[in-house]
């Protein structure tokens, strides 16, 4: 392919074909100046998530392994967010808040049951409605368009989400270069979603990245996480560095796969004009507080996630500045020069992007995951970052835990019994801003999973 010779700091404007060339001189030489050119089409979109990729993972975030050569490149050319915060540690609200700008409160698709309603107006129907063409792929059960992500897309294909015994990336990469070429063969700019869904267990092997032994105690890596969430604290360092391990071959394969996708954005002389923004719904727990997986805690283990920008005219950097995912919608509208929205509960990073800062802000999530086969486990918490300082709140048991961030990044010295006054000026701003993301709340949509459904849900650590 001929490689594209615009920089990235220019607008791009399409090549003259040569009728196109000796139209403009007889125009010149008879009128002696021509119309001005038309306005240039927008940017087209790439959105890339990947499911339960926490950011100490990736090499660009501190990794000292190999796991994410293809993310670091694209974080070289682009703006890495270094403390990006989900809103929500498990898919389903994760995924809603990135499509609607909304916290999972407020767009209502926050339990196992609940869907994303209708009433909500996702980023797809937003950029459909401005002349966009829309397609997604995705990989993950709860993402089906039955529960409410389809909203908004041309095409929504969903034929790799087969569980979590299924090696979907190589899937989920061929169906998205086929349709970027369907997209790019068309007079108009696109939005292309692709969901990644192999780091979330079961980790499979992928003994080619050497990353992890063939066994290390009791645990050759098949286990179902039900059974290893049983044996808690009982399992062995070794045995947890395995799964670690096996997490890292994960993650290490699907990046080969975004690799895949952003040479042919590249081969099709596309890369200069489109937006790329790569991201995870949530992060993975290791036991740090107990917990194995994810969908029950608001620690940084499963609330920081890598967030990399790479868009035209603006210039690399890293974003020190905490942001929460409930922005990134806005941000996406600004750079593809759609008008703002006062109706989403995030603000648009356009200003960090440009090297400048935002106003302080305490960022929010949230969780009310109600087991499907054990609602006795439900869990409730709400957590704000403000000040370098994280307050979680327990809403079952009224307990509160808090945390110095750059002190104690792990999240290990709980606070909360020696800085009294600290919790209570963060308890009334967590109650404020928890209930401006409840104003406002979409009417809440629940359907009745299939018991073909409820199985799968089980195996994905979703039962209790």
């Amino acid at each position: 392919m001929i490689p594209d010779p615009f920089p990235a700091s220019r607008p791009i404007a399409p090549r003259p074909s040569t009728v196109a060339l000796a139209g403009l001189l007889a125009c010149g030489l008879a009128l002696g100046a021509c119309k001005p050119a038309a306005p240039q089409p927008p940017p087209n979109l790439l959105l890339i998530v990947v499911d339960t990729l926490r950011a100490d993972r990736l090499g660009c975030y501190g990794a000292q392994r190999d796991t994410t050569p293809a993310l670091d490149a694209l974080a070289a050319s682009g703006v890495r967010f270094q403390q990006a915060r989900s809103t929500a540690p498990w898919t389903k609200p994760a995924v809603a808040s990135i499509f609607t700008g909304l916290h999972p409160s407020a767009h209502g698709a926050n339990r196992v049951k609940s869907s994303l309603p209708e009433s909500a107006r996702t980023l797809a129907e937003r950029l459909r409605d401005a002349g966009y063409r829309t397609a997604g792929v995705v990989s993950h059960d709860v993402l089906r368009g039955i529960n409410g992500f389809a909203q908004g897309f041309d095409r929504y294909l969903e034929d790799e989400a087969g569980g979590h015994d299924h090696v979907s990336t190589q899937g989920v990469t061929r169906e998205a270069i086929a349709l970027l070429d369907e997209l790019a063969a068309q007079d108009a700019p696109f939005f292309l979603f692709v969901h990644y869904f192999d780091p979330h267990y079961n980790y499979l092997r992928h003994p080619e990245f050497g990353f992890a032994a063939a066994r290390a105690g009791r645990l050759d890596g098949t286990q179902p996480l039900v059974s290893l969430r049983k044996l808690g604290d009982g399992l062995s360092a070794s045995e947890v560095g395995l799964l670690r391990d096996l997490y890292d071959e994960e993650i290490r394969f699907t990046d080969e796969g975004i690799g895949r996708l952003l040479q042919h954005l590249a081969d099709l002389s596309l890369a200069q004009r489109t937006v790329v923004a790569a991201t995870a719904d949530h992060g993975e727990a290791f036991l740090e507080h107990g917990w194995l997986g994810h969908t029950r805690d608001l620690y940084d283990v499963l609330l920081r996630v890598p967030l990399i920008l790479r868009a035209p005219g603006v210039a690399p950097r890293v974003v020190e500045q905490p942001v929460s995912m409930v922005s990134l919608l806005p941000t996406l509208l600004e750079l593809l020069g759609q008008p703002p929205d006062d109706t989403l509960q995030g603000a648009s990073l356009g200003p960090l992007l440009r090297g400048e800062r935002l106003p302080e802000q305490a960022l929010y999530a949230e969780v009310d995951f109600l087991p499907v086969f054990d609602p006795a486990k439900r869990a409730a918490k709400q957590a704000i970052v403000a000040g370098g300082f994280k307050l979680i709140r327990d809403e079952q048991s009224g307990r509160f835990e808090l945390y110095d961030l750059a002190a104690d990044p792990g999240e290990r010295r709980d606070l909360a019994a020696s800085q009294p006054q600290r919790v209570q000026r963060m308890r009334k701003q967590l109650e404020q801003v928890a209930a401006d993301a409840r104003r406002g709340a979409l009417p809440l949509h629940d359907r009745e999973p299939s018991r073909e459904e409820l199985e799968r849900l089980r195996a994905l650590g979703y039962g209790s």
